[in-house]
């Protein structure tokens, strides 16, 4: 009978080498990327929370029946971080990274808080509802499977329900670039318990970065990863620890260079494996791991947001008791909408005229902002009204998370990229092939985020693409945007040449994509093609173009001279008129929107507009067309018109 742990299991689905030579060492592989300094500390520490449910702090036994959310919230925090403090003076060697530190105490916050919410399910002091929720921690499984493997795991946590359903708990101190992993991993512990015990559990991923987004799978979605990904590679585990020159080399070009075993398998596997041997170029994008076949899915993340749901709930109910006060009988037909940054909360009449609405609406508005401390605007939609509510608390919108969501439209072709979440939690992207957006002028003041959404835009346009699809020109006259060593990093396979940072350097670039448009429509024309598209689907791997993306930030600083501002805007009028369909492409970042540096002539040639907050109501005609822009929170918060009109969406953080 073969014997592997979860971790092996883990470690295969990342890299057959990584496993077949952890086998050979006689130890699971602790593999670096996307691990946690402190992932340790945090489960014992969530550990000896877990063991002294039966004999709490005395504050917390004393908590009654009913008591607030806010009082339960604050007891366990204190629990947790008085254990945090013990281990704090018990291991000196934490006192040297305040930074994880902090990261460690935030995220036993937010697991106080998780907790507390959950408690509100039950009936009974917080006590005894603990001990019904938090069933075991850190407990043993084994279960056989088929072929008598026999695999063993500890699983984190099993969580109890008030109706007597289960929920499996895995606890991740790690960003999402291990999603598909985590996926795999819970839902292999959720059919070991039910081979091992009988029990069925939904499995859950609770990560904390250090703040907390909660991932559930359904019981369709954990079967079908056990069924299509994990069965067929326990078999393959078989024959990779039998025969270990069988296990292939994995396709993620971001573990080899970091893989404590690169060495090894250098010796083990002498063939040439491109990301092992190559140096780390390293463009920011998770290859999926494709040595199991079938390939480990990938999907989106469900993001757990109660917080937000409960905020928004309240802020509608005191909406309805505000107007209540003024005699309008109103209602909301639909549930708040719950973004990142904003809840939208639509009223309408049962009986009557909306005109009431909107009369009262200032007075509402006042109320809210003077008794309950909440900053909303009012709009009308049409024939819909809608109140729109800045979060006290935003939630954090993590670019890798969004790249999973959009991951098959950016993945069909290059061009694609995304730029952030909508209030209704649909993904906001773009496409540099489409007519309506060729170009882009992106404008937003000191603060709003704009370098951010512009670093933002180039990972998510190579997440899915290499550098025979898509480079780069990279313009940065302020040298703040791109001046980024782990950025430079990231995309520097992408890039055409050095970061350019003046005039000098800009200018030769526009004159020579000029030339570059008109040679590729020489080479259209004899291949009797349209456009890039058409051009790359008949030509051989080794001749088909790639796109060219020429990104310049803070561009008013090149044209302060005059000598400069005349073959600047030359240029970009010429590539803003017909480089489409040569495959390339602007984008322009300014500070300043205003008349002098966007004209009229720029702005025709740019056709997607990207408005963050700006200074005034004109500045966001200039960009958008429109107003709005200057009402914008800052901090990634943005308002786009990609050919379909102004679209709000809050940028993602990478």
């Amino acid at each position: 009978m073969s014997h592997f742990s979860v971790t092996e299991v883990r470690n295969a689905l990342r890299c057959p080498r990584i496993f077949a030579l952890g086998r050979r060492e006689r130890s699971a592989v602790a593999f670096p990327i996307g691990s946690s300094c402190l992932g340790a500390t945090f489960h014992r520490l969530v550990n000896r929370f877990a063991t002294t449910l039966d004999a709490p702090p005395k504050s917390v036994n004393e908590l009654a029946a009913g008591t607030p959310l806010d009082s339960i919230e604050a007891e366990l925090r204190v629990w947790l971080l008085t254990l945090l403090d013990d281990e704090l003076t018990g291991n000196a060697t934490l006192a040297t990274m305040p930074g994880e530190v902090d990261d460690l105490a935030q995220a036993l916050r937010e697991l106080a808080h998780h907790l507390a919410m959950r408690l509100r399910r039950f009936d009974g002091t917080p006590a005894q509802s603990l001990r019904r929720l938090v069933r075991e921690s850190e407990h043993l499984v084994e279960a056989t499977f088929e072929d008598g493997v026999q695999i063993r795991g500890t699983l984190d946590a099993l969580y109890g329900e008030p109706d007597g359903s289960l929920e499996i708990i895995e606890y991740k101190l790690t960003d999402e670039a291990n999603d598909a992993l985590d996926r795999a991993q819970v839902a292999l512990y959720g059919h070991m318990l039910k081979q091992a015990r009988g029990l069925d559990a939904k499995p859950v991923v609770l990560r904390f970065m250090p703040m907390l987004r909660e991932t559930s799978l359904s019981t369709i979605e954990a079967a079908d990863l056990v069924l299509r990904t994990i069965r067929p590679l326990v078999r393959n585990m078989i024959r990779w620890n039998e025969e270990p020159l069988s296990a292939p080399s994995t396709e993620r070009r971001d573990l080899c260079p970091a893989c404590p075993l690169a060495e090894a398998c250098a010796e083990m596997y002498p063939e040439r494996v491109a990301p092992r041997d190559d140096p780390p170029a390293g463009a920011p994008r998770l290859e999926p791991a494709g040595a199991i076949e079938p390939a480990m899915p990938v999907h989106t993340a469900s993001t757990s947001d109660e917080e937000g749901r409960t905020h928004a709930t309240n802020v509608r109910d005191a909406i309805l008791g505000e107007l209540r006060k003024q005699g309008i009988n109103a209602i909301c037909p639909r549930p708040p909408v719950v973004g990142p940054t904003l809840f939208e909360i639509e009223v309408t009449r049962p009986r009557g005229s909306v005109r009431a609405l909107d009369q009262a609406a200032k007075d509402v508005l006042h109320r809210l902002a003077s008794e309950n401390s909440i900053e909303a605007d009012y709009e009308q939609r049409g024939g819909k009204r809608i109140y729109v509510v800045r979060r006290k608390v935003p939630r954090k919108v993590l670019l890798s998370s969004l790249l999973a969501n959009a991951r098959n439209y950016l993945s069909e072709q290059p061009g694609r990229f995304v730029l952030g979440e909508q209030p209704t939690g649909e993904v906001l992207y773009g496409d540099l092939s489409d007519s309506s957006t060729p170009h882009l002028l992106v404008g937003g003041t000191t603060g709003s985020g704009k370098s951010v959404l512009l670093r933002g835009i180039i990972a998510s346009l190579i997440y899915y693409h290499g550098p025979s699809s898509i480079r780069f020109i990279l313009i940065d006259p302020k040298r703040v945007t791109f001046n980024v060593p782990s950025f430079q990093s990231a995309v520097g396979s992408h890039l055409e040449g050095p970061i350019g940072y003046d005039a000098d350097d800009a200018i030769p670039v526009i004159e020579r994509l000029v030339e570059v448009m008109e040679e590729r429509y020489e080479m259209f024309a004899a291949a009797h093609v349209s456009d890039i598209r058409e051009y790359n689907e008949q030509a051989n791997v080794a001749d088909r173009l790639e796109r060219k993306i020429v990104i310049i930030d803070e561009f008013q600083d090149l044209t302060a001279e005059k000598s400069n501002a005349r073959p600047f805007f030359d240029g970009v009028k010429r590539l803003g008129a017909k480089a489409r369909a040569a495959g390339v492409h602007l984008i322009l970042a300014t500070q300043r929107p205003d008349r002098d540096v966007v004209p009229p002539l720029l702005k025709t040639n740019l056709g997607g507009k990207i408005a963050l907050r700006v200074a005034s109501q004109i500045n966001s005609r200039i960009i958008l067309d429109e107003g709005g822009a200057e009402r914008l929170l800052g901090k990634g918060d943005l308002l786009a018109n990609l050919g379909h009109g102004a679209m709000r969406a809050q940028a993602a953080m990478m």
